[in-house]
């Protein structure tokens, strides 16, 4: 039995089945709404985008636009961009752009626990076993491994035959008729 090899392959498995369930919870926490989605605000002092974690509504966005203290950029992933409209058109298109490719740092934020929770624990469990084998392997007779590993060097390097072996001395007839028939003892010059 290959204790290896078994454990391997069930590890490899139980990760496999881990991280499918942990895409579905993933997937069934970002159904019916863009994973991406927010509402993020230009700070020109930082010159940063803050994310807005309080739930805006839609009303009081436009109401700020409306009154002109909002410039609002809507992108294609759900995100909305409020910039202050002092800065200038020209500027408020830049920063937009910049936001926008910046996009992907976003998303890595959104989609990093998701993938630390599919990651970790198989991880763990990978390293605990492996540790876990060597420390077994670590009470071995000594001369088990060596001795297991010369057999079968022995098996591979041993020629297997082409032809019959089952005649007497477990030679074939060729290499027989070469030398002394090891049934019969002859002496030299004797019958002749």
């Amino acid at each position: 039995m290959n204790w290896s090899k078994g454990l391997w392959r069930g590890w490899l498995a139980a990760a496999l089945l881990w991280v499918a369930v942990v895409a579905a919870f993933a997937a069934a926490d970002l159904q019916g709404r863009h994973p991406f989605a927010g509402l993020y605000a230009y700070s020109d002092a930082k010159d940063a985008f803050l994310p807005q974690h309080y739930a805006a509504d839609e009303a009081v966005v436009e109401d700020g636009v409306k009154r002109g203290v909002v410039a609002r950029t809507d992108f294609p992933d759900g995100t909305t961009l409020a910039a202050p409209p002092d800065l200038g058109e020209e500027r408020v298109r830049q920063i937009a752009d910049r936001f926008w490719a910046e996009r992907w740092a976003r998303r890595a934020e959104v989609l990093w626990p998701w993938g630390l929770r599919a990651a970790v624990p198989p991880l763990l469990i990978l390293l605990s076993g492996a540790f876990a084998l060597w420390i077994v392997r670590g009470f071995r007779k000594p001369g088990t491994l060596a001795e297991t590993v010369a057999e079968e060097r022995v098996e591979e390097d041993t020629p297997k035959a082409a032809f019959n072996t089952r005649s007497a001395g477990g030679l074939p007839p060729f290499i027989r008729s070469l030398g002394p028939d090891p049934k019969r003892r002859r002496v030299l010059g004797a019958g002749r």
